[in-house]
Formats: structure tokens, C-alpha cells, sequence
């Protein structure tokens, strides 16, 4: 498999051209820009302008933190900047974030993103098609009216693939059923893809009368590589120590049995900073929500994994992991795959 998609990272616009030009280079299809503190688009625009070739793709777009409308011209407008090489990566995000961090509102997550799509879609469609009206939205959760809007987006739109991001089984099923595939959360374990995410996506497909065989699979895996394996794995601990920190992803943790651990790492990270709370991680853990091994063990479970994706991420731990260690696994990983 050489379809892998790799995270384009912080820093100004020299180095992000600069390092989306090496991805480029070694071979990568794809870079991935996230939105936490900033939107998704700028350091997409960045790479686009320096590359030719590589695709782009937002992982992720937080759905519920801007109109869907801006969301939608965002998209066709990055689109248009890269000549077709732009993905949507979509997905709902934290209730605690959402909230907290945007103070917008997150009720009925799984009908809102719904929506979105629908508005998304409509909106690339009538600019695809040149339409001179968009239609008026009225649903549920969003109403729009786009009355004296003329539409002008240019000639030559596409229509921009949406994959919405995913952790647990009724995220999948709105996958298969509304977006063009879906982006695997990179805390998901091995059974976890193969005993629910990827039935409930299938499920999703068949009820709305889709092929799944037709849609995107995307997943994205975090790798510890070390000739100790329990290096490797006390390396991954910051992955579930960091999500013990959002409160709707216990129902996740407790489906692996992990659910007491995630309560004692709540209680924890409530007084003691990420750093201090990892001895609370068994290494059971870290190998579960990790890919933690020597570099034949890992590639061995890399290429098992591989056999059910389109494409891959593959990414190293970055919570409570040294700069320069978590820089040496993005290497080793790179060599994994690339060679």
C-alpha cells in the first residue's frame, strides 16, 4: 500500500511549504491539517501552493463551529486553490470543546452533522453547476435563506469529497450513509475497526442503498516503535491519558474494559498535569489504542490494518512525548512505509 496521508504540522508558512514539499517528494498522497487553535484552511493553502501534487485534506473540520455555508465555500474555495486536490474531513468533535472552547452548541450531534452535509452538498452543487440561486435550507437544526445571494464561485467547480471523522458506531453508519467515506479515529484498536466501526459503516451504506465498496476508508493509527516493546508502549500512554480528559469517550474505553481505568485518570487530570498521570495507563492500554512494538512487530499490524483502509495515517504519540523523541518516531515511521 503506498496511499499514506501524513499530519502537516505547526509553523510558519516557510515551513509548512517546506515540509509539504519533502512529503511531496518522499512520496506521501496526502497531507492533513487539523482545527484546534485556528481553523483548518490556512495551512492547507500553504501546502497547496507549494506542492503540485499531494492531496489536502482538513482532519478535522470541526462541524459545528462556523455556519455550514462558510464551511462549504471554505471547501470549493481550497478546492479551486490546489486544482481538485482538496478533502473535506468533517466531524463533530468534542462535546466539552465545542461548548467550552467555542461556546457553540452540540445537541443532537449526529442530526446536525447530517445536516451539514446536506447544506454542503447543496451548496457544491449549485456551484458545480453554476446555478444562479442556492436553495433555502430549512431543517431541523439549521434554517438558511439565501435570498439575494448570486452565486459566484467560478467556473470549473468540482464536487469536493466529505469524510466525517469518526469514533464510535453511530458516526460510522452517518458515514456510509451521507459523506464519501470516513476518517478512522487514531485511538481505535484493531478490534474495534474490525468488529464495529466497519459494520456499522457498512450498515450505514446498505440502509441508504449505497455500495460501500464505493466509499473512502481513511485511518489513521498512532505508532510507537522501539527493539523494547515496553518502551514502545509507556511511550504511547499520553494517547489515552489525553482522551481520559473528554468525558463522552468513557462509553469507548469502557467497551475494551478499560472503563475504571478511564475514571482514575478523570479524577487525576483533575488536580496533576498529562505528565504525571501516565504510571496510571496499564501497558495493556497503550498497546490497545496504539500500534507499540519493535519496527518488524509494528509493520506486521500496519499491514494487517492496511487491508481494510483506502489510505493511511500513521502518526507517532505526541502527548507528554519530548519534542525530539516524538521527531525520531516521525522518521522511523516514515521509514516503516516509505522506505
Amino acid at each position: 500500500m503506498q496511499n499514506f496521508w501524513a499530519p502537516i504540522g505547526r509553523g510558519d508558512a516557510v515551513a509548512i511549504g517546506e515540509r509539504a514539499r519533502h512529503l511531496e517528494d518522499r512520496g506521501y498522497a496526502g497531507v492533513i491539517g487539523n482545527q484546534v487553535y485556528g481553523p483548518p484552511w490556512a495551512s492547507m493553502a500553504v501546502a497547496a501552493a507549494s506542492t503540485t501534487t499531494l492531496g489536502l485534506e482538513t482532519g478535522i473540520a470541526m462541524a459545528f463551529v462556523r455556519s455550514p455555508f462558510e464551511t462549504a465555500c471554505a471547501a470549493i474555495e481550497l478546492d479551486q486553490l490546489s486544482n481538485g486536490r482538496f478533502t473535506l474531513g468533517l466531524g463533530t468533535a468534542p462535546k466539552t470543546w465545542t461548548e467550552g472552547f467555542f461556546g457553540e452548541d452540540f445537541e443532537h450531534p449526529i442530526g446536525r452533522l447530517r445536516e451539514v452535509i446536506e447544506i454542503l452538498r447543496s451548496v457544491n452543487d449549485a456551484a458545480s453547476g453554476e446555478a444562479t440561486s442556492i436553495p433555502d435550507y430549512n431543517g431541523t437544526h439549521y434554517q438558511l435563506s439565501f435570498e439575494g445571494l448570486h452565486p459566484n464561485f467560478g467556473p470549473d467547480v468540482r464536487r469536493v469529497p466529505v469524510r466525517i471523522a469518526a469514533l464510535r458506531e453511530r458516526l460510522c453508519e452517518l458515514a456510509g450513509e451521507s459523506a464519501d467515506g470516513f476518517i478512522g479515529h487514531s485511538i481505535w484498536s484493531t478490534w474495534w475497526l474490525e468488529e464495529r466501526a466497519l459494520p456499522a459503516f457498512r450498515r450505514g451504506a446498505t440502509s441508504a442503498g449505497r455500495d460501500p465498496a464505493d466509499l473512502d476508508v481513511q485511518l489513521w493509527l498512532t505508532a510507537s516503535i522501539d527493539p523494547d516493546p515496553d518502551v514502545a508502549a509507556k511511550r504511547a500512554r499520553g494517547n489515552m491519558a489525553f482522551y481520559a480528559s473528554i468525558p463522552s469517550y468513557r462509553s469507548y474505553f469502557d467497551a475494551h474494559d478499560f472503563g475504571d481505568v478511564f475514571d482514575t485518570l478523570v479524577e487525576a487530570r483533575r488536580s496533576l498535569p498529562l505528565e504525571q498521570c501516565l504510571d496510571l495507563v496499564p501497558l495493556e492500554a497503550a498497546r490497545t489504542f496504539a500500534v507499540c512494538g519493535t519496527a518488524d512487530e509494528v509493520g506486521a499490524q500496519i499491514e494487517r490494518i492496511a487491508a481494510h483502509a483506502d489510505s493511511m495515517c500513521v502518526k507517532p504519540p505526541m502527548w507528554a512525548v519530548d519534542p525530539t523523541d516524538a521527531a525520531q518516531q516521525a522518521d522511523h515511521i516514515e521509514h516503516l512505509l516509505l522506505g
